[in-house]
């Protein structure tokens, strides 16, 4: 099983550094991505009760490639 709160917190933190290096505010990038301000935020603090569009959203917008790769438990493809 994955540490979702880890998991969470590492992609919050990749957005915000990646922001941060843009220039860009909070509300620069839910605007783009169509989101409420809070959205942002609650991603980049790593709240796991945020969709996986809206990250994917705000990773687009920063252009951060996410990389997800489903897999089964047993670690196939």
């Amino acid at each position: 099983m994955y540490d979702l709160t880890n998991i969470s917190r590492q992609v919050g933190a990749a957005i915000r550094v990646r922001r941060k290096q843009l220039g860009m505010t909070q509300q620069d990038v839910a605007e783009i991505a169509g989101l409420q301000r809070q959205t942002v935020s609650r991603v980049e603090a790593g709240n796991e009760a945020v969709t996986f569009s809206s990250v994917a959203h705000i990773a687009a917008v920063v252009g951060l490639d996410l990389g997800v790769t489903p897999r089964y438990d047993d670690g196939r493809t």
